[in-house]
């Protein structure tokens, strides 16, 4: 497989930095040490999608490895699955415990 044309993986990181679009599109997870910055395209390429500036979003690892190449409406349902308190208590740690603050919707959060 060819690799996409269009933006660098380095150039779309850079203007989402201008842009102060520093937390992940789907759960809001802030980067930093522990959170990396990765490039979803929101029509996964495999679906059809294009490398272009208005099929990218940033993203989690967590995030981006749990959407795959689902569409965005399967992505939705997954997402509305996850329980409100759960992502408001990974929200909280997230601002009270940055450094510490290990970020996996996928697994339960308890508060201890």
């Amino acid at each position: 497989m060819e690799p996409p044309s269009g933006p660098s993986r380095r150039d779309v990181l850079r203007r989402w930095e201008e842009l102060e679009w520093w937390s992940c599109a789907y759960c809001d997870a802030s980067f930093g040490p522990m959170v990396v910055a990765e490039v979803d395209h929101v029509t996964p390429l495999a679906r059809g999608g294009v490398h272009e500036w208005s099929n990218l979003a940033p993203a989690c690892a967590s995030c981006n490895r749990a959407k795959a190449d689902r569409d965005m409406s399967d992505w939705l349902h997954v997402l509305a699955g996850q329980l409100h308190t759960e992502r408001e208590v990974t929200a909280t740690e997230r601002n009270l415990l940055p450094a510490r603050h290990v970020h996996t919707p996928d697994t339960q959060v308890t508060k201890k």
